[in-house]
């Protein structure tokens, strides 16, 4: 059998320890990412202490001005948040999309996005906006670097979820007293087809192939799942009406589902195959959690706790929680991205 010389060997094992070394920084070189709806500000947290190191206001009228959703651009630059006021049947001019950086966490533009705007997502190319418009039952696409309105869509009652599928394709926007989804040909700007999910739907969440998409039913207590081919409903996830699910976030694997059950203050975790759910997490959770998002490795979950004012931090490994860390008033979104430095 040939051998490698020693010192080859040597060589190659110091750099196998750097890449690992380098892996591992980049993994935990990240920032979570929380917007406080009655604090109007962004709380910024380590990935690598689990600490805040920042505060970004967005207002200086908190319970009047609100941040809400949030998106990540595609080269992890940008946070994309969305802003109203606490006056969801009316415009005014509250009702805007800023962008801040994520390196120094200040706001670089702010796109006018008139009707109320709950939540927000980013193309795969990072070139359009798209935000679901509550006060005026639509949904808007926006030129990223402009601002411009490219177009609007009617909806349904009460848009509030928006997710753009992998290939860019396809843009999912939730309304949920009508129970709908609404299917944007986001190359066309047409709506394509409106199709009933379970009741009260809230978030989008597509898979990493763009072949499913996963949307959370508040009140049905229940995820649906859908076939992208054919925008349809093929399966329910049930989680019980008690549990009240609203955000959601997949597994970098894809194998879990994530989802945040307010009503019980519970992180429900659903194998995607199966659509069984096979935990419950809820000892030591904060109170109301909205939303859930996963660092990049797969190995913790933070929420957004509403009525706790905190973010639980969870190991997926043994699904349990293991610190709860106090952030602004009333957290709503939460969303994470890598650090500039992070390669």
């Amino acid at each position: 059998m040939n051998r490698l010389p020693r010192s080859t060997c040597s060589a190659m094992t110091i750099l196998a320890l750097l890449l690992v070394g380098s892996l591992a920084l980049a993994q935990d070189n990240y920032h979570v990412f929380i917007s406080n709806e009655y604090g109007a500000d962004i709380s910024v947290l380590s990935g690598a202490t689990n600490e805040i190191v920042g505060t970004i206001t967005i207002s200086g009228r908190p319970g009047d001005v609100r941040p809400r959703g949030m998106a990540l651009s595609p080269d992890g630059k940008t946070v994309y948040v969305s802003i109203s006021d606490f006056l969801p049947l009316r415009e005014t001019l509250e009702d805007k999309v800023t962008a801040i950086d994520i390196a120094t966490n200040e706001i670089l533009t702010e796109i006018r996005a008139g009707g109320n705007p709950e939540r927000v997502a980013v193309s795969p190319d990072g070139s359009r906006l798209w935000a679901s418009l509550e006060a005026i039952a639509e949904g808007g696409a926006y030129d990223a670097v402009t601002g411009e309105e490219l177009a609007t869509f009617r909806i349904g009652i009460e848009p509030e979820g928006v997710a753009v599928s992998p290939d860019g394709r396809w843009v999912y926007l939730t309304a949920e007293t009508t129970h709908t989804v609404a299917v944007i040909d986001a190359q066309e700007l047409t709506t394509v087809k409106h199709f009933l999910v379970s009741n009260r739907p809230r978030v989008v969440v597509f898979s990493r192939d763009g072949s499913r998409a996963y949307v959370s039913g508040e009140i049905g207590g229940s995820v649906s799942v859908v076939d992208v081919s054919q925008h349809a409903v093929i399966g329910t996830a049930v989680m019980g009406l008690d549990s009240r699910p609203v955000g959601m976030a997949l597994s970098p694997e894809g194998d879990h589902l994530y989802v945040a059950g307010g009503g019980t203050s519970a992180i429900y975790v659903i194998d995607t195959e199966s659509l069984e759910v096979i935990k419950v997490i809820r000892e030591q959770m904060g109170r109301r959690p909205w939303d859930v998002a996963v660092s990049p490795d797969g190995s913790t979950l933070y929420t957004s706790n509403g009525l706790s004012d905190s973010v639980s931090i969870i190991d997926t490994e043994c699904l349990c929680v293991i610190d709860n860390i106090s952030v602004g008033r009333g957290p709503h979104s939460i969303v994470i991205g890598v650090l500039p430095n992070a390669e």
